[in-house]
């Protein structure tokens, strides 16, 4: 079904995040699906998610390193922007879980640029419970140094506006962060999703916020959905130490290339004996109880609750409140991982081989020869005469026999006609 142009501008619907709350696995069904949500009215603009991410950068003034090779992201917000408002759609979608971090003034300014559109924030949200290990895990996915237990303390002790409770409440916050967005946003166009629980079905997330968006849920193909990589309190523990022997210089890009997007992502989860990380026992009266303020602070706001907010409050303790791991068990991890990155530099030396071989091809091959070569390779036009070519000279050469004759075609002239009478 294609849906007919729209006769307003696009609804924009801002999911602002926050992290760990079924956010990659959203972004993965939208953009995994992309053309099936065009086809029934949604954009996603910009193309790809790394569009969205560069413009978040811009919208939140992050700071470009200079030797960052990552596409400049100056402007890529208005150009975003101005997809949108140029668009037919009846909605748009962007998606980025660190737009939840943006100040007030930043906000008016996303809210702004999109004008006449009408905008809507959707902010998911996850328990305490099971939230705080996943962003431990983040955190040192981007070179954390510290153990769980000192990060909770940071978290839940110290100040808030310091150490890892600074970023941690700037964007778990869900009233604070609402608060920025509802100046230029009425309260019932911001939208708190709820992510269900662990015994759930796993489309349920997708199903709440197609609904928001106003599509069937059935357009998407859940097969293209991903999940953030979940790692162990051993894989986790590993990659810790890991950060400690990171040069300190090393900058953040190249962080994230090598020890986030290879190590952490690609090659680590499963290498280490299964064990969640938990939040300890001693550390759940204090989660509830904050649990507890935060669904207050949105039942007073009156936002749309999509889902239920009893979701938000921690379960039960689980009987298996998890320990550290011990040293025999972290050497044991390592040893596999080890073995993953030797499986990954075999495959690159592997793919490196072949495109030395490739090069020496070229290198021995004359210049007008090579493009003959690569137009004939883009044109089929130009393929067939160049297949035709190479089957007459090995005819010529001896080492390809002639083709059969077909008996419903004129006979040839000349040389090949009297080879063929002879040989008959």
């Amino acid at each position: 079904m294609t849906v007919p142009p729209a006769a307003r501008p696009p609804t924009v619907y801002l999911h602002v995040g926050a992290p760990k709350s079924g956010t990659t696995f959203l972004q993965g069904l939208l953009w995994g699906n992309a053309e099936a949500l065009a086809e029934h009215g949604v954009l996603l603009p910009g193309g790809s998610f790394g569009a969205h991410v560069r413009a978040t950068r811009d919208l939140r003034g992050v700071e470009r390193e200079p030797d960052d090779p990552m596409q400049d992201w100056t402007g890529a917000w208005d150009a975003l922007a101005a997809e949108i408002t140029a668009s037919e759609a009846r909605a748009a979608v962007v998606s980025s879980e660190v737009l939840c971090a943006v100040t007030a003034e930043r906000a008016a300014r996303a809210v702004a640029s999109l004008a006449p559109c009408e905008v809507h924030v959707v902010y998911s949200a996850r328990d305490l419970a099971g939230l705080l290990p996943s962003e431990w895990q983040e955190y040192v996915k981007h070179r954390y140094l510290y153990g769980f237990d000192q990060w909770l303390a940071e978290v839940a002790d110290g100040p808030r506006d310091e150490a890892a409770a600074a970023w941690f409440w700037q964007v778990h916050d869900i009233p604070a962060v609402l608060a920025r967005w509802t100046p230029h946003v009425p309260p019932e166009r911001v939208h708190v999703l709820t992510l269900p629980g662990p015994a759930a079905p796993r489309e349920l997330l997708w199903e709440r916020f197609a609904g928001l968006i106003g599509v069937d849920p059935a357009v998407a193909d859940l097969t293209e959905a991903r999940t953030n990589a979940s790692l162990s309190h051993a894989e986790t523990e590993l990659l810790r130490r890991v950060n400690h022997a990171v040069d300190p210089d090393a900058p953040m890009w190249l962080y994230h290339r090598l020890v986030t997007d290879v190590l952490a992502v690609r090659l680590l989860p499963g290498r280490g004996a299964p064990g969640r990380v938990r939040l300890p026992a001693a550390r759940r009266a204090w989660a509830a109880e904050r649990a507890a303020e935060l669904v207050a602070g949105v039942r007073a706001a009156g936002h749309d609750v999509v889902g239920d907010l009893a979701e938000l409050l921690p379960s039960p303790a689980p009987a298996d409140v998890g320990s550290a791991p011990a040293d025999a068990e972290l050497l044991d991890t390592a040893a596999h991982t080890v073995l993953g990155l030797l499986d990954e530099v075999a495959a690159l030396r592997a793919e490196l081989a072949e495109l030395r071989a490739a090069r020496a091809e070229q290198e021995r091959t004359a210049l007008p020869k090579l493009m003959a070569r690569h137009l004939s390779e883009r044109n089929p036009a130009v393929w067939r005469v160049r297949v035709g070519y190479w089957h007459m000279v090995e005819r010529l050469r001896g080492i390809e026999p002639p083709p059969p004759p077909d008996p419903d075609a004129e006979p040839e002239p000349g040389p090949l006609l009297s080879v063929r009478g002879a040989e008959r």
